[in-house]
């Protein structure tokens, strides 16, 4: 893939870090413990928690995509940004304007889902 198309991926990437960062930071206290003498029932309780729970969960997996695009900006570094990592052919631009950590094709993927 040419550098200036690559290069054309960077602000995607970063705004997107950006979107992740700030969705991080508004759901910190969504992850924050009830304190066991806060006087709420224990249907409330139990319910606060599952939702604690869900909002951990949904935190790792932000953290894990940032951490994907930053190696994704890593990639556009060396000039290996949108080359599939099994065939090193081309990844379509729209697989990548859809995925923009996407690190194998489309063909490589389906082939090793099969296994």
């Amino acid at each position: 893939m040419e550098r200036s198309i690559q290069e054309d991926f960077r602000p995607k990437i970063v705004a997107r870090i950006a979107e992740l960062n700030a969705s991080l930071a508004s759901t910190k206290e969504d992850t924050e413990a009830i304190a066991p003498d806060v006087a709420i029932g224990r249907l409330s309780r139990l319910d606060s928690m599952q939702m604690q729970q869900m909002a951990v969960g949904m935190q790792a997996r932000m953290r894990e995509e940032i951490k994907q695009l930053k190696e994704a900006l890593q990639r556009i570094d060396r000039g290996r940004f949108g080359t599939c990592e099994l065939c090193r052919k081309d990844i379509p631009l729209e697989r990548l304007e859809f995925q923009l950590d996407a690190t194998i094709c489309v063909n490589c993927f389906r082939r090793a889902s099969k296994r």
